[in-house]
């Protein structure tokens, strides 16, 4: 619930900014851009951790059908309601269009988060948290333990201590 209510509220926020600077049909084009990245960093992501399924990437495909399924029926019912003589603004087009592109952002940020690229602790944690939840994706986020372990002022530490040793190995061998 707690996924789906994340979502959502991310969906009405995006809805709302739509709305306020009136680009109602540049949303699909918006949700497309981003059904295409997600594909892509799924590609990537299965390359990356040598997960070649068949299956899955099928389902991903069949779903993305089911996007579209369901932006039509929302822009089936707009239309009716237009037909009646009411102006609903193209905002339910809208909210049903920005849900999925909510949703496609966020498996975009899960499939670059198993690549391996670094992502900031907050939405990591809340990629996680989304993960424990029985409604959340299908796989657990994987992240680099590596990763986990890199604290920027340590890091500078190190990059600091090993620029030390190399002058001092190139101290030694211009003195030999």
């Amino acid at each position: 619930m707690e996924v789906t209510g994340f979502k959502g509220v991310g969906a009405l926020i995006v809805s709302f900014v739509i709305y306020l600077i009136d680009v109602i049909n540049e949303a699909v084009v918006v949700l497309i851009f981003f059904m295409l990245l997600d594909v892509i960093t799924g590609l990537l992501r299965s390359w990356v951790t040598k997960s070649w399924d068949s299956p899955i990437g099928f389902s991903g495909v069949v779903k993305k059908v089911g996007i579209f399924a369901m932006i039509g029926m929302a822009a089936a019912i707009e239309y009716m309601v237009m037909s009646v003589g009411q102006d609903p603004k193209g905002m339910m087009l809208l909210g049903v269009t920005s849900f999925f592109i909510v949703n496609e952002g966020i498996s975009i940020l899960e499939n670059c988060a198993q690549i391996g690229l670094p992502i900031p602790a907050v939405l990591f944690n809340a990629l996680e948290k989304m993960h424990r939840d029985p409604s959340g994706k299908e796989q657990r986020l994987v992240r680099s333990p590596m990763l986990d372990r890199i604290d920027k002022k340590e890091l500078l530490k190190e990059n600091e201590a090993l620029l030390h040793q190399l002058n001092k190995k190139k101290e030694e061998e211009e003195t030999k």
